[in-house]
């Protein structure tokens, strides 16, 4: 696997990608929860709240009005409506995140958040979802997969436990997903399918030396190459 990594990131390192993934979605979340919490101490009706904020948070089914918010490609799948919801994608975005990191893939983790969401979303719209989506589970399936397809004999080491298997954490994973959205749209199931197969795809490139992430990791560099203090003369 192509990989200039040589460990896994300090948890407070600047190049932590699984911090920045998990911050962001809390971030976000933060200041969603904070202007609901306004708009219901000013007595507005919720559904008020929702036609003027949450409507620019949320994946629409429909093509034409998603071309009237095509930010929303990007900004659905790290936004939240749901408290637990939340907890849960954060809770395995941790898991699956952290099995990446230990096998040196951090830089990779960015990458497949952002191929998952946006390819996620255009098979949500192709295959007529018919109702509106937000939540990270498109992208952290992605990263799931991509975790059990770079290494499938790979075990979670725990304190004070042997090894847990990646492909067992990857089943009790997809049950509690398939469990939890069983009364939901068909069309939710395959478009998981979609983040699941770009994960795989990704690591599958990899492995032949073709890193879809490449051009993000240069503009990264080259972003932090010119932020850093120049050296007195």
């Amino acid at each position: 696997m192509q990989s200039t990594e040589q460990s896994k990131p300090l948890f407070g390192a600047d190049n932590n990608a699984l911090v920045a993934l998990v911050s962001v979605n809390l971030m976000i979340a933060v200041t969603y929860g904070m202007t609901r919490m306004v708009y219901f101490l000013e007595g507005f009706p919720m559904a008020q709240f929702y036609d003027e904020v949450v409507h620019h948070f949320m994946l629409s089914p429909y093509y034409q009005e998603s071309l009237e918010k095509p930010w929303t490609f990007f900004i659905y799948n790290w936004s939240h409506d749901d408290f637990w919801t939340l907890c849960g994608n954060m809770i395995w975005l941790t898991v699956f995140g952290n099995i990446l990191q230990n096998q040196k893939a951090n830089k990779h983790l960015f990458p497949i958040y952002l191929y998952s969401g946006i390819l996620g979303a255009l098979a949500f719209i192709g295959l007529g979802a018919g109702i509106s989506f937000m939540g990270a589970e498109l992208s952290i399936m992605a990263i799931a997969t991509a975790a059990l397809s770079l290494k499938p004999s790979y075990q979670l080491q725990l304190n004070g436990t042997g090894g847990i298997p990646v492909w067992l954490i990857f089943t009790v994973y997809f049950i509690i997903q398939v469990s939890t959205h069983l009364t939901g749209t068909p069309v939710f199931f395959f478009t998981l399918s979609v983040g699941g197969l770009v994960g795989v795809l990704y690591m599958y490139l990899l492995k032949k030396k073709i890193d879809l992430g490449n051009w993000m990791h240069v503009i990264v560099k080259k972003g932090n190459g010119l932020m850093a203090p120049k050296e007195a003369q």
